[in-house]
């Protein structure tokens, strides 16, 4: 069956953002990512930057303020599809580079050899042709660049939402995850390396706030499944009035 990963956040934004502000995912990638970057990337000379899915850059604001690249080395390019987060990403990145940030709705096919360093954070579980669109950021990357990744394997405990709510549904999950990147980049004989970046996400346990995970997750797919599962799903990991769940990320390097 072919997959069908289009979400469209703009109603579960409040749900995602509770998710962003009680989870330490995003600190523990863009940790990851520094790692990788202050090893790699030159000292001196421009920094052609491709944020692949930047959505209202709120992830690349925490990353470029880790980083503290100068102004004046940074050219950043921002894929978005939705105008209005890209806009919102132009505005909240717009300090972090002296020339404005180049917009794209979508992957041209003149990007050979463009980008010194390419970021998509959790964004592979809604992209269409995910061959194809890897085989173009690949392509885009200078021969010493950086493409960096972060995405949750099958393993990863929220992944557990999507196999119970669509196994609910007798249906296969219709997003991807890292098991199909990994298929992806070894059809396409790239070179990757890969590592785990465990995180924590901790909230006060009440129902509102367990449908708010679960809004997330499932979004507009949550109208044909029955809740109650999922949301007694969260009981294993319900201690003293919160709870707390611990799992990973899968994080890919390309080179």
């Amino acid at each position: 069956m072919t997959k069908n990963p289009a979400k469209d956040f703009g109603p579960i934004a409040e749900d995602y953002a509770f998710f962003e502000q009680h989870s330490s995912e995003a600190e523990r990638d863009a940790q990851a990512y520094w790692n990788q970057l202050t090893r790699c990337v030159p000292s001196t000379g421009a920094i052609r930057m491709l944020d692949f899915g930047c959505g209202s850059g709120t992830f690349t604001e925490r990353l470029l303020n880790r980083i503290s690249w100068p102004p004046e080395r940074l050219e950043l390019t921002l894929l978005e599809p939705v105008e209005a987060a890209r806009r919102q990403a132009v505005s909240r990145l717009a300090g972090f580079a002296q020339r404005p940030a180049r917009e794209l709705r979508t992957l041209p096919a003149d990007l050979a050899e463009m980008f010194d360093v390419i970021i998509a954070n959790h964004v592979f579980y809604y992209v269409t042709d995910l061959k194809e669109q890897l085989k173009k950021l690949i392509a885009a990357l200078t021969p010493s660049g950086l493409f960096l990744t972060a995405i949750a394997a099958q393993s990863n405990a929220l992944i557990e939402f999507w196999v119970v709510g669509f196994g609910l549904l007798n249906r296969e999950i219709p997003y991807n995850t890292s098991e199909d990147v990994e298929a992806a980049l070894q059809h396409l004989g790239a070179h990757y390396q890969k590592q785990q970046i465990a995180y924590e996400l901790s909230f006060s346990d009440t129902e509102e706030n367990r449908m708010r995970i679960i809004r997330f997750l499932l979004a507009d797919h949550l109208a044909q499944i029955p809740v109650r599962p999922l949301v007694e799903l969260f009981d294993k990991y319900s201690q003293g009035g919160r709870i707390f769940i611990s799992t990973a990320s899968e994080h890919f390097t390309i080179r």
